[in-house]
């Protein structure tokens, strides 16, 4: 739910353009593992809000620490199938991460803040945001001590999501923090070349070779080298 501050015109239109833009993307999207959306109400608070069901078990991570026997590999196929409806309908997420995917009252995943997303190749709905800092692709990231060759303009893209897809499996099926992610956007030479999760730090018990090998596909660090959401779905559906 996104409300409109009052400290000032200039910064209100600005939010008040955003709320707009989120709601356009939003209220378009329907799918069993995408929030739905109820509409925007303009007198419920003393700004505009947008409105959405209420999922008491809150995030994925909340409800895999309250539901640990939960069966992990129906969370990740609604996931999956939520990214591979977006990107089908040319939508670029662009901030997957766990905090944005609700668990709803039957168990169902369902993908949540629309507020950076976009629409791949819509006059207006570019966005200056690469998403939550440690879910970053490392093409998103300023490295300070990198060789640049063009000007620094990051902007996220499909295969920007599928890494942020590849963290975010990671996450659910462990239920542990990522680790030696970055906390900042800009970062050293030295942490880029080791953004790379490391299989020595997860347990084969719990992510199998198979699995670890697809979610390695999503980490490439190139972005064409990455399979598209589809593919990785076709990938994933037989080892879960």
């Amino acid at each position: 739910m996104l409300h409109v501050s009052d400290d000032g015109s200039g910064q209100r239109e600005v939010i008040a353009r955003k709320l707009k833009r989120e709601a356009e993307v939003w209220s378009k999207l329907k799918h069993n593992n995408i929030l739905p959306f109820i509409g925007v109400c303009i007198d419920l608070a003393p700004s505009p809000v947008l409105i959405s069901p209420f999922y008491e078990f809150g995030h994925v991570g909340s409800y895999l620490e309250e539901h640990p026997q939960i069966n992990r590999g129906d969370i990740v196929r609604g996931v999956t199938s939520g990214l591979q409806y977006l990107h089908n309908n040319e939508i670029i997420h662009g901030d997957l991460k766990l905090q944005n995917v609700l668990v709803d009252k039957r168990g169902i995943p369902c993908i949540c803040d629309f507020g950076i997303s976009k629409i791949v190749n819509r006059a207006g709905f570019t966005t200056a945001s690469v998403g939550t800092v440690p879910y970053m692709a490392p093409e998103l990231f300023l490295v300070l001590d990198k060789n640049a060759t063009e000007i620094y303009h990051p902007t996220t893209t499909k295969a920007s999501d599928v890494y942020s897809f590849g963290l975010l499996v990671l996450e659910i099926l462990t239920s542990e923090m990522l680790k030696g992610r970055p906390r900042q956007p800009i970062i050293t030479l030295n942490i880029f070349e080791n953004l790379h999760p490391k299989r020595a730090d997860y347990d084969t018990e719990i992510v199998s070779d198979e699995i670890w090998g697809v979610l390695e596909q999503c980490w490439d660090f190139e972005p064409h080298g990455r399979p598209n959401i589809s593919q990785i779905a076709r990938r994933l559906e037989p080892l879960l």
